[in-house]
């Protein structure tokens, strides 16, 4: 320190010889020296203070704006929309609104095909085309304005979106807001040479009707979102009657999924026969579960609810693992060796279905043309175009296809010409009565003369008694199953049903 200030005298003193100065008194010198150094403290001290404060304010703002922001794509989060509506509802207590919550399926695919960092700009993307889609909409609410435009969009988090909707005493334009963005936003994306697809579902609430708290809102939107998704052309808007989707529900959908894994399911089988010679042409399976409490169930205790609630493809999957092995093993013993299984229109609408097929078959050695996969007309209600593109795929591949419950629903009858199916099924509601209606007969006759004049084979469910059998075959219908050749009984005992059925009505043939 010393030095320091030995140096500033030396530097000073000609400084004030040239100033005119014979001599300064050696304090004047140090008060100068004085007067310089607080002057050099003073200014590094407001710098610093400065500089303190840019770096206290620059996360400050950073963090306010992460804490109302989503971190992936950068829109309104769900707490600044509840920061708004506070706001607002305090302005307008009475005012009706309406809360869109949006949610994008299939996800979990781009998630899986693209990976996480190209499936988050995938997601930012989409929710920018939300947005824009939303900017003509001056009754939705505006969070902020980024370069002029107006930001509409509030993103909850993961793949789900919400919309605040200033509907007054016109609900109705949450509906048609909710479809023109069903519609007009699920657009194939190319990223990396790859198209990638997703759509896009809406569920509503109405406030103060529905709920007056966010939280409530957005659960009961949720319910409704989940009932149009699964329930296609159902509303999106939520009603009580949603509610009754209880817990015991929702923990009875649980406990299926565990009993796919846990082996708590079964299959049970029954017999189609030739009519004229009694020889089993195949056998269709059905799916029962034993529950740990609830006893053996059967499928139209539980088969609604898992097609609902998207439970339906994976126990799909699960029962055309079970048939395939089995026709695997039957082929072994060299016996009929065809098994018939349902599946649902959800599973038509899943696109994975024929790679999984495809890899069973190859799995088992079992050709495609001892599965024969049926189909309930119902199947083609929600989405015709795709479930037909669906069967034309599962056609080239070679699996047999039934139309099944024939006659019960009117889609197939504009659709039977351009579908590939080889069989339909008369539903057993015609067929049990067949021998005391006439009214039953006509329609059934009536089936068997379409079928057969499209070259389709006919198969009669549900036949038991003597007289339906032959009725049936002088309509023409040879095919059928029912109790009067088996009642269901389990997949696993099949191969000794049929050695001892062939015993009974085959020798000779």
């Amino acid at each position: 320190m010393a030095c320091r200030w030995f140096s500033l005298a030396l530097f000073c003193g000609p400084l004030a010889a040239d100033a005119g100065v014979e001599s300064l008194p050696v304090i004047s010198v140090l008060v100068v020296l004085l007067l310089v150094a607080l002057s050099y403290v003073v200014k590094l001290r407001a710098t610093v203070n400065k500089l303190r404060k840019a770096n206290r304010a620059k996360p400050k703002s950073l963090l306010g704006f992460y804490s109302l922001h989503d971190d992936i794509s950068g829109f309104p989060n769900k707490f600044f929309l509840q920061q708004q509506l506070d706001e607002l509802l305090k302005r307008a207590p009475q005012q009706h609104f309406s809360l869109l919550l949006l949610k994008i399926s299939q996800f979990d695919e781009i998630n899986e095909l693209l990976g996480h960092s190209n499936s988050n700009l995938v997601l930012a993307q989409i929710a920018y085309r939300i947005n824009e889609q939303l900017k003509t909409t001056d009754k939705a609410l505006t969070f902020e304005f980024r370069q002029q435009l107006p930001v509409r969009l509030c993103h909850l988090g993961g793949v789900s979106f919400a919309v605040w909707l200033d509907s007054g005493d016109q609900p109705h334009l949450a509906e048609y807001l909710a479809d023109s963005l069903e519609k007009c936003v699920p657009e194939p994306m190319i990223v990396h040479g790859c198209a990638v697809d997703y759509q896009l579902h809406c569920g509503i609430t109405h406030y103060p009707v529905h709920g007056t708290q966010l939280n409530e809102l957005l659960e009961r939107a949720y319910l409704a979102l989940q009932h149009h998704s699964t329930l296609q052309g159902h509303s999106q808007v939520f009603n009580a009657g949603m509610l009754s989707y209880s817990s015991d529900k929702l923990i009875m959908m649980s406990e299926l999924r565990r009993a796919i894994t846990e082996g708590q399911l079964a299959l049970y089988v029954q017999p189609q026969v030739d009519m004229r010679t009694k020889e089993v042409l195949a056998g269709e399976v059905y799916v029962r579960w034993r529950h740990p409490s609830r006893g053996l169930m059967t499928p139209s205790s539980f088969l609604a609810l898992a097609e609902e609630s998207g439970v339906i493809y994976p126990l799909t999957q699960w029962v055309l693992n079970e048939a395939i092995a089995m026709i695997a093993t039957l082929d072994k013993a060299k016996l009929v060796s065809k098994i018939a299984v349902n599946i649902s229109s959800k599973d038509l609408l899943q696109d994975e279905l024929i790679d999984s097929l495809e890899l069973l078959l190859e799995k088992y050695n079992v050709k495609p043309q001892q599965l024969m996969l049926e189909i309930k007309e119902g199947a083609f209600a929600a989405d015709p175009d795709k479930s037909i593109s669906m069967m034309r795929r599962l056609h080239r591949l070679g699996v047999v296809l039934a139309l099944d419950d024939f006659g019960t629903g009117l889609s197939s009858l504009a659709h039977l010409r351009q579908l590939p199916v080889q069989h339909v099924k008369v539903d057993c509601s015609f067929i049990g009565d067949l021998h005391k209606s006439d009214t039953h007969t006509a329609i059934t006759n009536a089936i068997i003369d379409v079928a057969r004049n499209l070259e389709l084979g006919v198969i009669a469910e549900g036949v038991e008694e003597l007289e339906v059998e032959q009725k049936l075959l002088r309509m023409g219908c040879n095919r059928a199953q029912g109790f009067l050749y088996s009642r269901p009984f389990e997949l696993s005992g099949f191969a000794v049903w049929l050695k001892q059925w062939q015993e009974r009505h085959t020798k000779g043939h």
